[in-house]
């Protein structure tokens, strides 16, 4: 019974992380093109870099949690 709860909760987690990912997109995809320079890695400040390396490793982990049962 835990487990269908878990599972439960792991696939309603993602569902809603997917639809707040694609109302994103929907919503700023329009303004990218205005606002975001055409080379994008060498125009970024060391926080812009570090924030983007700690989004991969965020989401390297949970792609790990989600795995490694």
């Amino acid at each position: 019974m835990t487990r269908w709860i878990r599972d439960w909760f792991i696939v309603s987690v993602l569902m809603m992380m997917g639809a707040a990912m694609l109302f994103m997109f929907w919503a700023i995809w329009p303004l990218l093109p205005d606002r975001l320079p055409a080379i994008i890695l060498p125009t970024l400040d060391l926080e812009g870099i570090v924030s983007i390396l700690m989004l991969m490793i965020i989401l390297a982990g949970f792609g790990k949690l989600l795995c490694g049962k």
